[in-house]
């Protein structure tokens, strides 16, 4: 991460983006290293109030320790790092035109841009020429073990009314057969309808066997969700755990 900062002529920022949806809040980390000045990244759109799966947006450039933290120590899905030449105000801009994006089924749908397991992947299954577009003015958007990296940022930035960018229609397929994202819609669908064995398993073991079971399970994705839960109540009812 940076390497990249050689291969800019102006200065190099690094800024977080917190995943408001994250059970783990990561800004009570970045406020626990010293920082401040956290923007939420929905302020000024109807969707203002959602103060409890906000966004926030902050530049962390002179927050070494928590950008180590990030790397090492925060859950898989707390946020991303986004790098950029331009300014706070201009990635502000940028990410807040990204709140709504159009699916190919003629749809819009929020963009889970803060949410590392997507955007990431999203941002990689795209040709140049899209990713260009869908990363604006950043360099790269970082989280953990996932990179991507943009050829040519934009230079400045002018706010466009969401939505305004289209999925792709190839990316889409891309990302719905990916096992990665597969999982993870899993993981919060299972969080969603069975909270009850959901925190029977920490976050690692159920991870694993969602990945095992992905990859060993030959029935149509819309049987995901039944069949995993069958295979967990029928464990914990060997376990005895269910009665």
């Amino acid at each position: 991460m940076r390497d990249l900062a050689q291969e800019t002529e102006a200065p190099l920022h690094w800024y977080a983006i917190f995943n408001g949806t994250c059970d783990d809040k990561a800004l009570a980390d970045f406020y626990r290293f010293g920082g401040n000045d956290a923007k939420p990244l929905w302020s000024g759109t109807p969707y203002a109030e959602w103060h409890e799966v906000m966004p926030y947006i902050a530049d962390v450039s002179h927050m070494p320790d928590f950008i180590t933290w990030t790397e090492q120590e925060a859950n898989e899905d707390w946020g991303i790092l986004v790098a950029s030449t331009l300014h706070l105000p201009d990635i502000f801009q940028h990410f807040r035109s990204l709140t709504l994006v159009w699916m190919p089924s003629g749809n819009h749908a929020f963009f889970r841009f803060y949410d590392p397991r997507f955007s990431i992947d999203l941002a990689n299954f795209c040709d140049e020429e899209q990713r260009n577009q869908v990363m604006g003015p950043c360099q790269q958007w970082v989280s953990k073990q996932r990179t991507v990296t943009n050829s040519t940022p934009a230079s400045s930035v002018v706010e466009k009314p969401f939505p305004w960018w289209e999925v792709p229609e190839a990316v889409v397929k891309k990302l719905s057969n990916d096992p990665r994202t597969l999982a993870t819609n899993l993981i919060k669908e299972f969080q969603e309808q069975r909270p009850d064995l959901f925190c029977c398993y920490p976050e690692k073991i159920l991870n694993q066997k969602v990945a095992r079971f992905i990859k060993n399970f030959d029935g149509p994705q819309s049987t995901y969700l039944t069949s995993f839960i069958e295979l967990i109540e029928a464990e914990q009812m060997h376990l005895g755990n269910l009665r």
